[in-house]
């Protein structure tokens, strides 16, 4: 631990982790050469924006993220590799800020943004949400206004489903996240306000308010009763994205019916090369292959979202259950 460790949250100084996460992320482009190149090659990634789909959609050229949209996360691949996430994998220049002693904050080796964190448990323990949710807000909270987090969950997303972790971007720069309130409808107005997207082809819920104990409370009942609806016991497939903003969390959450498009498993010309996690559903789709950043469009994009999200009437019959 002590090898890998930069600097510790909360120290006895009066820094923000803002400005930790800054100051980690100068000097391990100084001494860490392999970050220093990522963060390079991000001059060289290309985007554009789809407005045809009745909402924004950013298309992001990427080709330094084919290895994590293509990683194996079936359970024997997982079994016969070695965690990349665990502390004495890590590459050797890799420092960290040890959050509260129980995660470490780490600057992701491939980007897709100038500011880019992979949050770890210290300990190797499966993704899950339900328990490790107080801890999100905590770190969003503590990164805020700068950053949100997200959560993939471990079979829609993580490319690390065995090792517990979160990530860091930049606030409000995914298409979703800027457009606010436009694309979600109030449906309950309480302590705890919820909102349910509208017109994105996605199934996606809103939690807003400013009591985390109740924050918890209402997503603990929202998990149970998914499971119930969908007759399952273990997580359902989610992927979280939290911004605090104003003393209000805002906690977006997209269900999910399959983790890749149909068309990720396809041969030769016919197959798209893209793996949908929270950053691709908020609106930021990555493409590391240069042929798909050129033909997505806006009615694509819209039957993958499709594709992948929970069934309107399947969405339907948690939020009635809830």
């Amino acid at each position: 631990m002590e090898s890998q460790n930069f600097t510790i949250f909360p120290g006895s100084g009066q820094t923000s982790l803002r400005e930790l996460c800054a100051n980690l992320l100068e000097e391990q482009k100084i001494n860490w050469p392999g970050l220093a190149a990522a963060h390079k090659g991000l001059a060289n990634v290309q985007s554009r924006l789809l407005s045809g789909a009745g909402y924004d959609v950013c298309v992001q050229f990427n080709p330094a993220r084919a290895v994590n949209s293509g990683a194996a996360v079936d359970e024997e691949s997982i079994k016969n590799r070695p965690c990349f996430l665990c502390l004495h994998n890590l590459p050797r220049e890799q420092k960290g800020i040890l959050y509260k002693n129980e995660y470490l904050i780490l600057c992701n080796p491939g980007p897709i943004f100038a500011e880019h964190f992979t949050v770890v448990h210290v300990q190797h323990q499966p993704q899950a949400i339900a328990a490790s949710l107080y801890r999100l807000l905590g770190i969003a909270k503590d990164m805020s206004p700068d950053f949100a987090v997200f959560y993939n969950g471990p079979a829609c997303g993580a490319s690390a489903p065995d090792h517990l972790h979160f990530q860091a971007i930049p606030a409000n720069i995914l298409p979703l996240q800027k457009s606010k309130g436009s694309h979600f409808r109030l449906i309950t107005d309480t302590k705890i306000k919820i909102y349910r997207g509208e017109g994105i082809n996605r199934a996606a819920l809103v939690f807003a308010g400013s009591d985390k104990d109740l924050l918890l409370t209402q997503f603990d009942r929202l998990l149970k009763t998914a499971q119930n609806a969908l007759s399952i016991s273990d997580e359902p497939m989610i992927n979280v994205l939290c911004s605090y903003e104003n003393c209000i969390w805002r906690i977006m959450i997209f269900f999910r019916s399959k983790h890749r498009p149909d068309a990720f498993y396809r041969e030769g010309e016919q197959r798209i090369f893209i793996s949908l996690g929270a950053i691709d559903m908020a609106g930021l789709i990555i493409t590391p292959l240069e042929l798909d950043y050129n033909r997505l469009d806006g009615e694509s994009i819209r039957n993958i979202y499709t594709e992948v999200s929970l069934p309107e009437d399947m969405m339907n019959k948690i939020i009635n259950e809830l």
